[in-house]
């Protein structure tokens, strides 16, 4: 009897509130649906409960992004921009821009128009350099590289210079950089700038106060811990270091954890600035390849703790935004998390791996419960959610990607007390957003 009360009330919330607006993401409004779904079971594997402890929290996000690099390809269209960093039907709800510090200052310009967008919109912005301007820079022998490229050493002073001017020139534009980074990958520098771990601790700890901003680490190519462990563990290096960023290329989920990180930085952010999965030569819609962006950003998230979620070239065959300005699968991968999982969100335990195949991760912020549910296996689940602490459902919307759809909606899900199940179809991506009921 409890079970058909609590049913009916749920459809009579649904009933009263079918022509509300529900603002599940930003910008993104959606009206009420006034029939109850409830999801067919038959065929689906039963999995184990995930149960959503919202009073036990982890890390808070920050966003979720990629790079515009205008001096390699074409800047973002004006309707690219709105794509990107909008958060309407059709559009990704990106909230972070990386830009490129070109060494030629004449080229500076070119950053402006759509970092000045992406801001407007609330996006943070961070500038990532990749080489220094040609005459600070020398050739030494690097592991029988002759050819190889350093700062420097008498030079040092001069690109904290010419990385603060790049931040003044930035302001100056309208532009407040939330960070500027030292270097991108100074550990896989073929074709630019190595540092070794000594240069990078001589740099931070005598030279970075001339820059007028907050400081990101180098960013390692692979997530190398020796790069950031000198840091963390000098306590004058840690103290002018705000953000920690890195890249995940072929860095394993076991690799993300970082207990060093975890102990000693608090009140420190940790980025993942640049990755592409799971390659840059595969379309970005081949499917169910493009299934393992959402993998990885799961396993950095829950795994790895960190707070943003940076992919490389907003535009690309192989990105989020293919060439013609459409969203490709790999961008509605992201999308699910960048849609609904917003800045200021907090994550929240949730049981990871309910069945084999099955990612499973929850967040909370803004009145609402959202939970993204990768299902990477060749089975159909019935999955159930167990809402622990929360205060009275009011209503559940999904949102799914598979072969056949993008970011589908379903509204008005059945729930029982705090709890729901729904079926996860095979080789997908489901997101819930869960609201509080109305008082």
């Amino acid at each position: 009897m409890k079970k058909i009360f609590l049913r009916a009330a749920a459809l009579a919330v649904a009933f009263a509130l079918m022509f509300t607006l529900f603002g599940c993401a930003g910008e993104q409004a959606e009206i009420r649906d006034d029939e109850l779904f409830v999801p067919d079971l038959e065929g689906a594997q039963k999995s184990k409960t995930v149960t959503v402890d919202l009073n036990t929290e982890h890390q808070t996000i920050k966003g979720f992004g990629g790079i515009n690099y205008p001096v390699w390809i074409d800047d973002l269209t004006q309707e690219q921009r709105e794509t990107a960093f909008l958060n309407g039907d059709g559009q990704l709800g990106f909230t972070i821009l990386r830009i490129h510090v070109d060494p030629n200052r004449d080229n500076w310009a070119k950053e402006v128009e759509t970092a000045k967008y992406a801001q407007e919109q609330g996006a943070l912005i961070f500038a990532s350099p990749w080489n220094p301007p040609a005459d600070m820079t020398e050739k030494f022998n690097h592991n029988g590289n002759a050819n190889a490229q350093r700062l420097r050493h008498d030079k040092y002073a001069e690109y904290a210079q010419h990385l603060n001017d790049f931040v003044t020139f930035m302001r100056d534009n309208g532009i407040e950089l939330y960070a500027i980074s030292i270097q991108n990958e100074p550990d896989f520098a073929d074709e630019w700038t190595w540092w070794s771990t000594e240069e990078i601790m001589d740099f931070i700890l005598n030279y970075s106060d001339e820059i007028d901003c907050r400081i990101m680490s180098p960013e390692a190519f692979q997530y190398r811990k020796d790069f950031y462990n000198a840091i963390i563990n000098d306590e004058d290096a840690l103290s002018k270091v705000d953000v920690f960023g890195t890249h995940f290329y072929g860095t394993q989920k076991k690799d993300m954890e970082y207990p060093l990180f975890e102990e000693k930085c608090e009140g420190k952010e940790l980025w993942m600035t640049e990755v592409y999965v799971p390659n840059s030569s595969s379309d970005a819609d081949t499917w169910p390849e493009a299934i393992e962006v959402a993998v990885n950003m799961h396993d950095g998230l829950v795994t790895g703790n960190i707070q943003a979620y940076v992919w490389w070239y907003i535009r690309r065959f192989y990105g989020p935004m293919k060439e013609d300005g459409s969203i490709s699968k790999r961008g509605y991968m992201m999308a699910h998390y960048s849609k609904f999982v917003r800045p200021g969100y907090i994550r929240v335990d949730a049981d990871e791996s309910p069945a084999y195949g099955v990612s499973v991760s929850a967040y909370k912020g803004d009145g609402k419960t959202v939970i993204v549910a990768i299902n990477h296996s060749f089975a159909d689940y019935a999955q159930e959610f167990n809402i622990s602490d929360a205060g009275s459902i009011g209503y559940i919307e999904a949102y799914t990607t598979d072969a056949l759809r993008n970011l589908e909606r379903t509204g008005n899900i059945a729930f029982d007390g705090d709890g729901f199940t729904y079926v996860l179809p095979r080789e997908s991506v489901t997101t819930f957003v869960i609201s509080e009921a109305q008082e």
